[in-house]
């Protein structure tokens, strides 16, 4: 096993946050006074790190300072070192501290009406101190510009800047009305929706291009929709009121369907779905307040109540 030269990396670390002060004041006096050390000493410990790594960091001129291809790497690294030494310190401290504060999530409209209630007073429950203001929208929301902790949000590419974490994999349930399939008939496979009225979600660019799945096969169909409108509740309505065939979430028809108001068709078919994501602001350190939401989330959706929810489990 190699022995750890704890002595010697230790020194470098030093080293490695005087380079830091020296790039980020603009100059060797100013970093000299700012860590309250002498300017040869600064000086010193710089020309000790480039030996220690074999590469030179910083071109000197009498005008100002440039850094090398190295330099460049090295800097990346050391702020890296210094983010997690504070992220450290900033978890230690909130170990002695309640979690408390006011959080600002962002959520679909139909998936929070379903599920945010139960979650918001479980996580209540747990950390009483956090005050929690919940959105419902089928907007994408800039997190960062309107204040947002955190948003659930479906089959986006969030911005490289924003954190996504899986949440859950919505199914999809091709739901009826047991009256108009006594009118109208039952669809044994995919390709017989085309000759029935269905119901479809404007707001897909694709909403009239069905697909299924089973079996690894793959099953298209463009299905004729008298109505279409943007909303899964408005479409459930219509589906209730024997409008014709629906493609919804499964949390929101589950319990219809075993009512026996609404009749699955073709369930040895997947037909598609969504994947869920929690999506925040990248944060170094973490706010205490948004890793326990964090960590809260994906615990709860991960549950079997929830799962059978998602249409994945027995309900």
């Amino acid at each position: 096993m190699k022995t750890i030269d704890l002595a010697g990396e230790a020194q470098q670390l030093q080293w490695a946050m005087a380079f830091v002060a020296v790039v980020e004041q603009g100059s060797f006096t100013a970093a000299a006074d700012s860590l309250q050390v002498s300017k040869s000493l600064l000086s010193k410990q710089l020309r000790q790190l480039e030996a220690a790594l074999g590469a030179q960091l910083l071109y000197r001129t009498t005008r100002r300072l440039l850094l090398t291809e190295a330099g460049e790497l090295y800097l990346s690294h050391c702020r890296d070192w210094l983010q997690r030494v504070q992220a450290a310190r900033q978890a230690l401290a909130e170990l002695r501290e309640d979690i408390a504060g006011s959080l600002r999530l962002t959520v679909p409209t139909s998936f929070g009406g379903v599920f945010m209630a139960q979650a918001m007073l479980a996580l209540r429950a747990k950390y009483p101190a956090l005050q929690i203001e919940l959105e419902l929208s089928s907007h994408t929301r800039d997190l960062e510009a309107d204040g947002f902790d955190l948003a659930i949000r479906a089959n986006i590419p969030p911005p490289e800047r924003l954190v996504a974490r899986p949440l859950a994999e919505v199914a999809d349930w091709l739901v009826v009305a047991p009256a108009y399939l006594a009118a109208r008939g039952t669809p044994q496979q995919p390709a017989e929706l085309a000759g029935h009225d269905c119901l479809c979600n404007s707001h897909f660019v694709h909403g009239r291009h069905w697909v299924f799945q089973r079996d690894g096969e793959l099953q298209t169909v463009d299905v004729r929709a008298p109505i279409a409108v943007n909303d899964y509740n408005l479409i459930r309505n219509l589906a209730l009121q024997s409008a014709g065939i629906a493609r919804l979430p499964a949390y929101l028809v589950g319990g219809d369907v075993a009512a026996g108001r609404l009749q699955r068709l073709l369930p040895g078919y997947r037909s598609g779905g969504q994947n869920l994501y929690l999506v925040y602001p990248q944060r170094l350190p973490q706010p205490a307040k948004q890793r326990v939401l964090v960590a809260f989330l994906l615990q709860w959706f991960a549950a079997p109540e929830q799962a059978a929810l998602l249409g994945h489990l027995p309900g």
